[in-house]
């Protein structure tokens, strides 16, 4: 009886086995009497699901470098715009070129050059704190002496300082400026340039962009001096602005601090950083930071 009923297992095993190989064939002959017309729809939707699928991998992974050729395309447009206003501003150039009288080469060094603007420092009115030497460099009509100058006292008389070097025989320029509000003053730390090869040139009113003259001789410290604190005391010390990034520096009274877009900074989230305002976002309201005013 066992071995009957073994067989009587083994005959339904391959009875199901026959019967799953033959539906598989059935499918497969009714895959194979589709029409034309719903083959070829079969095969659109194929075609779709591959192109989307493709799409999105070139989307996400960038396989042609397209991002990256935009991104060179838009350095590329700006440094031709910024050729081109150079290329425009070359006829006046020339022409200044031609008034300047021919002069005698000046021959100075490190020594004088630290006598003639501890005179000039000390005839604006800033309180030096340090002047001395730095590195030279350049060469034939580039070449240069430096000076590292630290000094406290007022955006004005920094503009003094700044506009008394027209009046040297060689051509003086700050290379590195920093300028840091601290109370009522400011704190200024410089390193200048001295070429001998070139002549002096008086402090230039009016900036590339067209901005009026009286924009750019104003003190960007003194009206958010007289705005008073703002949120809890922050104010905007600096924007630091790159092609990639721009950076605020907050001075809050922790001390000064950096902020990104996104950042937590003092309890609140900076929501917005641009060339002239942080927006941070506090307690459930929106404080804006500017050059000439506090949180409001």
């Amino acid at each position: 009886m066992s071995t009957m009923a073994a067989a009587a297992g083994q005959q339904r095993e391959l009875a199901s086995v026959r019967a799953s190989r033959g539906s598989a064939l059935r499918a497969w002959s009714m895959l194979y009497a589709w029409s034309p017309r719903r083959r070829l729809g079969a095969a659109l939707a194929i075609a779709v699901l591959a192109g989307a699928s493709t799409s999105g991998a070139c989307i996400v992974w960038d396989p042609l470098g397209v991002h990256g050729a935009r991104a060179a395309l838009e350095d590329a447009q700006k440094r031709r715009d910024d050729a081109r206003q150079a290329v425009a501003r070359l006829p006046a150039l020339r022409a200044a070129a031609a008034r300047t009288a021919p002069r005698a080469p000046h021959v100075g060094n490190s020594a004088d050059d630290v006598r003639r603007v501890s005179q000039l420092a000390a005839q604006s009115g800033l309180v030096l704190h340090a002047l001395e030497p730095g590195a030279g460099g350049g060469a034939k009509a580039e070449a240069f002496r430096s000076i590292k100058l630290v000094a406290q006292g007022s955006f004005a008389q920094l503009r003094a300082l700044l506009e008394s070097f027209a009046r040297e025989p060689a051509l003086t320029v700050p290379s590195e400026l920093a300028i840091r509000r601290t109370g009522a003053g400011v704190s200024i730390a410089a390193t200048l340039h001295v070429y001998d090869a070139l002549p002096a040139v008086p402090l230039a009113l009016a900036s590339a962009d067209g901005t009026a003259p009286e924009a750019v001789a104003r003190d960007p410290f003194a009206d958010a001096a007289a705005a008073g604190a703002g949120k809890e005391g922050w104010r905007l010390a600096g924007i630091l602005q790159d092609r990639q990034r721009i950076v605020a520096l907050v001075e809050t009274p922790e001390g000064v601090v950096t902020a990104q877009a996104g950042q937590p900074i003092g309890g609140g989230r900076v929501v917005e950083v641009g060339p002239a305002r942080v927006v941070v976002s506090a307690g459930g309201a929106t404080h804006a930071l500017g050059w000439a005013e506090a949180a409001k």
